[in-house]
């Protein structure tokens, strides 16, 4: 695709992207606003190893990052969370103010890169209860972490402490014997005076040691404990983190938007309607010319004559182009007996051989137009014409009284042979020998004889009467017709020998789709050469607001103007 492709196919598709946005944007608004909003407050925490690592020891600073890592996961998890929720239970049932704890919250930590700081962060819908919940969760961490501390050395200092007791007690036995051996002062007792004073001695020595080791490891519990210190407490939030109602409005539009896109390219490529003449080049058909939709399609009378009624129009332009063309698709060969069919019906072939018809007959040929479909035929509506008698009551009587059968439209040179009755074997007719005779008096009658067929996909009849004439149009709903449909309507021509000359891209939307913009350049032109009179007219209610508005200005200006003319 061409950026003025890409471009085209976006104002066709408009209204799908703005109603993508609008439904995945208002449903993720309405969503949003009927969530409960979540609420985060944060606390930071500064860990201090109780032994600092050395800067040239690798296992020790590794040692460091694990422990920070470490904490993150214990302060989120574990015996930590299950006591913060028991005393903020507790707290919840004194406290009016921290709401429900029912209503729950949830922790996370996580190490602060290349620094002691570990960042706490607690979410939940209750902003006073969350904020508590940060502070307690440090509180309860610190004491768990003291006491896991203090377990580490506990049991070495018990049994120190006791057998410090121990020796102790001896000590005050073995001075309490030594005080009455002395009070006593007799010469037997100096032997075991002496023994009791070494013994004593010992016990002393044995003191001393135990309490020495004693504060080696108190200095040690000191000196190895590691201490966690609150740097920033947690504050109540005011503003929710999620959900975040416009943002998410904004991304769901635009995620709406991309999947409309999506939608609009899908069918874009899925679709294989023929709209422009380089789609009909490649179903291998030669547009002749390209005839874009006429204000009254759709109305009652899908079939108009625009080639009179609106002969100065980009329509009636079309047409005249389209004789032109094949005025110099055979120069060699003059066209005397002309097919226009189509490859499905609803195309528009009777609407575009009536009008060629009109332009030829307007250009100074004397033209005989045949409705050949001899099962839905359609011409005598168009020129308002009797049916009574026509093509399949030429056909049974004598070629004589062909005239008797040609009725006039009141265009000059033109004649029409409507198709008479219905018949009930049309095929047959269409190829009998007298068909051919007929076609043959026709062309004495007139310079050319065009012939409207059925469908040539739909019957064979077009495609009997093709072998017998000059030439071949077909003609091409832009809306409608899809490229399988014209290769297999031209291969068809083909094999039976006609002369396909091209084709007609009728109905051609200039002002959506793909075909926009090969034919938007149609609007300007005439709007100019034909002047802004009909311009506004064909530019309808947006012309007709314009010249009201300027009524206006010029009323406000020079007080009330009259009607025009």
């Amino acid at each position: 695709m061409e950026i003025r492709q890409y471009w085209n196919v976006f104002k066709k598709w408009l209204w799908l992207l703005a109603l993508g946005a609008l439904l995945a944007g208002g449903i993720a608004y309405a969503v949003n606003r009927n969530t409960t909003p979540v609420y985060l407050a944060g606390t930071t925490l500064m860990v201090t190893p109780g032994s600092a690592p050395s800067l040239d020891n690798y296992n020790a600073l590794y040692a460091a990052e694990r422990l920070g890592r470490t904490y993150a996961e214990l302060l989120s998890s574990g015996p930590v969370m299950e006591e913060t929720e028991r005393r903020l239970a507790q707290m919840a049932s004194t406290d009016p103010t921290l709401g429900d704890q029912g209503s729950g919250f949830a922790a996370s930590a996580q190490p602060v890169s290349e620094t002691q700081l570990l960042s706490l962060q607690v979410t939940g819908t209750d902003p006073q209860l969350i904020a508590a919940a940060a502070d307690l969760l440090v509180e309860v961490f610190g004491e768990w972490l003291l006491n896991i501390q203090q377990s580490r050395y506990g049991e070495s200092k018990a049994s120190l402490q006791a057998e410090m007791g121990r020796v102790q007690t001896s000590i005050q036995e073995l001075e309490a014997a030594i005080r009455d051996l002395q009070a006593r002062q007799q010469e037997a007792d100096a032997n075991e005076l002496a023994r009791l004073q070494d013994q004593l001695t010992q016990y002393r020595s044995s003191y001393s040691t135990l309490l020495n080791s004693y504060s080696n490891i108190a200095l040690a519990e000191a000196s190895t404990g590691d201490t966690v210190t609150v740097v920033s407490r947690a504050e109540v939030p005011r503003v929710p983190i999620r959900p975040q109602v416009m943002r998410n409005s904004l991304l769901a539009a635009v995620a709406g938007v991309l999947f409309a896109a999506g939608i609009a390219f899908l069918i874009e490529f899925l679709d294989d309607t023929v709209k422009t003449p380089s789609d009909a080049q490649q179903a291998g058909l030669n547009v002749l010319a390209t005839v874009q939709r006429a204000g009254s399609n759709g109305k009652k009378r899908p079939q108009e004559l625009f080639a009179l009624s609106e002969a100065r129009s980009p329509v009636g332009e079309a047409y005249r182009t389209l004789r032109t063309n094949l005025q110099f698709s055979s120069l060699d060969r003059p066209l005397r007996c002309l097919v226009v069919t189509s490859a499905l019906a609803t195309e528009g072939k009777t609407t575009t051989v009536a009008n060629l018809a009109v332009v030829m007959a307007q250009g100074g040929k004397r033209v005989v137009l045949v409705d050949a479909d001899l099962r839905r035929p359609s011409v005598h509506r168009v020129f308002g014409l009797p049916n009574r008698g026509g093509l399949t009551d030429a056909l049974v009587q004598e070629l004589a009284a062909l005239n008797g059968f040609l009725q006039d439209t009141g265009v000059e040179n033109l004649r029409v042979l409507t198709s008479g009755p219905i018949p009930p074997n049309p095929q047959e007719l269409l190829a009998s020998q007298r068909m051919e005779e007929l076609l043959h008096r026709l062309q004495s009658e007139a310079d050319i004889v065009l012939i409207d067929t059925p469908p040539s996909l739909v019957v064979a009849d077009a495609n009997v009467l093709a072998a017998r004439t000059d030439g071949v149009v077909l003609v091409v709903n832009a809306d409608r017709t899809r490229r399988v449909a014209v290769q297999q309507a031209t291969e068809d021509l083909r094999q039976v020998g006609a002369n396909l000359l091209g084709g007609v891209l009728n109905m051609v939307d200039i002002r959506r789709g793909r075909g926009a913009g090969y034919y938007s350049y149609h609007g300007y032109y005439y709007s100019q050469y034909y002047g802004e009179q009909e311009a506004g007219r064909r530019r309808g209610l947006r012309g007709w607001w314009r010249r009201l508005r300027r009524k206006k200005k010029v009323g406000a200006h020079r007080g009330p103007v009259s009607p025009a003319p």
